[in-house]
């Protein structure tokens, strides 16, 4: 069986397949809850850099995220819901309280 397409309706059907690319690529990568506490760690790991350790923001941001996907079973942020950040937010504030009590002890 031999479908016949003209040219109006051949550009119509790529128009939409390209606007429909275009959209999805448009959508946020990641959910909402975790930008939110992206921003946090992102600031906090800025302010509590620990030069005299030999902690970079890096380091300290690595920790803390692999602390929340070994917590939350998360192998790619990208694939972070917003439930599971909520459960990454206690994961980082319960880190963060931690750090706070042993300057407290030092």
């Amino acid at each position: 069986m031999i479908i016949a397409i003209d040219e109006k309706d051949l550009k119509r059907m790529i128009n939409q397949q390209v606007d429909e690319r275009l959209k999805k690529s448009k959508e946020p990568v990641y959910c909402g809850e975790w930008l939110k506490l992206r921003k946090e760690i992102d600031k906090y790991c800025h302010d509590y850099e620990d030069r005299n350790n030999n902690r970079s923001f890096q380091t300290l941001q690595n920790f803390i995220y692999s602390a929340i996907k070994f917590v939350t079973g998360v192998s790619y942020l990208t694939d972070m819901t917003d439930t599971k950040a909520m459960i990454a937010r206690e994961v980082f504030e319960s880190l963060a309280e931690k750090r706070e009590q042993m300057k407290w002890m030092n």
